[in-house]
């Protein structure tokens, strides 16, 4: 290429025009999404075109529609193709969505449920399976594995952690004292997952959604049973609880801010 920088872009410049630190662009480059469109054999200097400063808005655009850096390179890698980009959006639109539910809900400042049939994505976690009845228990089981995964390194993704329960007594109407077990997942970015890591696959799920203090945590589940019935569905799967907002998510949080997502994979 004509290597006459007068026609080119200073990384500062660059930087500046896109509204980014220099040190932005260069994790770009690391990252392999960006390719300097001229670099100074002599000093090392990194100069940018026009097609480069559209790229790094187009870069920016997409990680502010949730998009993580394999996602972004796989599109321009692939030539543009949009499939897979679309699936990938419809997949942060629907965490979106859920989000939006759950501030809706907590939003109402006063205890309640929202029950909806949704699509479950794709996790990949570290499970530990424990017994313990009390949420004191739960918890305690719950934070020894989260730090156990973070003390052997492994990279944990965003998700929130979360408990499969094997239990049934809320879909026969009640709630059993008997302690039952449960595994607690810690969810970890796939691409580094550690062999003992276990996919939980995309599935259809019936969910109830719980705002309030742990006293109405019963109610939750026997709302779950109750839908399950109502609805006709099978249940093909042992429920997920998430804490969306919980003790680990905040010391400062009062509990009748509390926040749950009871999940249980079903066939419709």
């Amino acid at each position: 290429m004509n290597n006459d920088t007068r026609k080119l872009f200073q990384i500062s410049e660059a930087a500046r025009a896109c509204g980014l630190s220099r040190s932005t662009l260069m994790r770009m480059e690391e990252k392999g999404l960006l390719t300097p469109a001229y670099i100074s054999p002599d000093s090392g200097r990194r100069y940018y075109d026009n097609h480069n400063i559209a790229r790094i808005l187009q870069i920016e655009k997409f990680r502010a529609m949730g998009l993580d850096s394999e996602e972004i390179v796989s599109y321009f890698v692939s030539g543009g193709e949009a499939t897979e980009l679309l699936e990938t959006l419809e997949k942060h639109m629907r965490v979106l969505q859920r989000s939006v539910e759950e501030m809706r809900l907590r939003a109402a400042d006063a205890p309640g449920i929202s029950v909806q049939l949704m699509t479950l994505s794709s996790v990949t976690c570290c499970m530990h399976r424990c017994e313990g009845h009390t949420i004191a228990e739960k918890y305690a089981a719950m934070y020894d594995f989260y730090s156990d995964c973070i003390h052997h390194g492994y990279a944990l993704s965003d998700e929130p952690m979360f408990t499969i329960s094997e239990r049934t007594d809320y879909l026969e109407g009640h709630i059993s004292d008997a302690p039952y077990p449960f595994h607690v997942c810690v969810p970890v970015r796939h691409e580094k997952a550690p062999k003992e890591a276990v996919v939980l696959p995309e599935c259809r799920a019936l969910s109830v959604l719980y705002y309030g203090d742990y006293d109405g945590v019963d109610e939750a589940w026997l709302a779950l049973g109750r839908e399950v019935v109502s609805r006709g569905l099978r249940p093909v799967g042992y429920p997920r609880v998430l804490g969306i907002v919980a003790p680990y998510t905040g010391r400062e949080i009062e509990t009748r801010r509390y926040c749950s997502r009871f999940v249980l994979p079903v066939e419709e």
